[in-house]
């Protein structure tokens, strides 16, 4: 069987300082049958000129620039359009992967027949200049070190706790199809993994290779940034939510998941009631009022939360930071 090409798809804005990181860690994998495609978004710094050197360098590097800045959610997509590769993936560009992660997925795809989905695990860490603090309590892992291959029709609570990300993640193209991130919103990953996590025939998990994600106390597009300032796009987590549903429903598997997506619904609006418990934005009173909207919202659009068991078992795993064993 012939080694599958590879499309890297990576959206860039304003991060010269970690770029080189990033791209020298997906050019420099052991697995070279690879394309990458670098979508700067109107950066204003020097973010687009090294592009345009690793274009010139390596004829696997594709170097384009949105006209005006449009967000993570459209630079992936204009990444996707772009991609000839059978298998397409994500990586943010001030992250890095292990240099063995797209052998471990050739090997997987060889040995399980061109699955739908290939899922590495993913390191969460805070970068404070020379020191590195680990953040995988973040990363809610469903690995157990022993699961090889997954039906997620017959484990559906697998794809109600799977962390929505896609960077940990490789897509066969067909499985994407006209699939597309949903553009100007945040969380734009959550309902595009999701529902390509619900399609998928098997997902296999491999254990080489990894994913390096690194939390910024600037920015206020990550988890740690969603803590210190919270905001009212907070409350997009719902529209992500209500469009996670419209496509189950057009795809027609909204019945057969309809219990694990609303449990899944849940725990990602309710991620948004940590965010603000965690925060020292808001005077105590204020916090508490902010806190009771937000749960009662989450309960009159999805459901209860505290009875619901998937969720308690998020909880119960949250809480001992330990994976969620599922079946082999």
């Amino acid at each position: 069987m012939n080694d599958k090409l590879v499309s890297v798809i990576i959206p860039v804005y304003n991060v010269e300082k970690y770029l080189k990181q990033c791209v020298d860690s997906v050019l420099q994998q052991t697995y070279q049958n690879i394309e990458v495609i670098l979508v700067d978004d109107c950066s204003k710094d020097d973010t687009y000129e090294i592009m345009c050197e690793y274009a010139k360098k390596d004829s696997r590097v594709r170097a384009v620039k949105n006209v005006i800045n449009c967000g993570a959610g459209h630079s992936r997509n204009v990444g996707i359009d772009l991609s000839t590769g059978e298998y397409v993936t994500f990586v943010d560009s001030d992250d890095y992967l292990e240099l063995d992660t797209y052998s471990s997925v050739n090997d997987a795809i060889k040995l399980n027949n061109s699955p739908d989905i290939i899922r590495f695990d993913q390191n969460s860490f805070l970068d404070l200049g020379r020191v590195k603090v680990s953040l995988n309590f973040f990363t809610n892992n469903v690995y157990n070190g022993k699961t090889g291959v997954l039906v997620p029709s017959k484990e559906q609570r697998y794809v109600s706790l799977e962390t929505p990300g896609v960077c940990n993640k490789v897509f066969k193209r067909e499985l994407i199809g006209d699939t597309r991130f949903v553009e100007g919103i945040k969380w734009e990953d959550y309902p595009f993994c999701t529902f390509l996590l619900a399609k998928a025939n098997e997902v296999v998990f491999v254990k080489k290779g990894g994913y390096n994600y690194r939390h910024s106390l600037k920015s206020c597009n990550t988890t740690l940034g969603d803590v210190k300032r919270p905001s009212h796009r907070m409350l997009e987590i719902y529209d992500c939510c209500d469009i996670l549903s419209d496509e189950y429903k057009e795809a027609g598997i909204f019945d057969e998941y309809e219990s694990a997506l609303r449990s899944n619904q849940k725990i990602h609006s309710l991620q948004r009631v940590r965010d603000v418990m965690f925060s020292k934005a808001y005077p105590h009173e204020e916090k508490k009022d902010i806190i009771n909207a937000l749960l009662n919202l989450t309960e009159v659009k999805y459901g209860k939360v505290f009875t619901d068991p998937i969720y308690k078992t998020f909880k119960k795993v949250s809480k001992k930071t330990k994976c969620l064993i599922v079946n082999n």
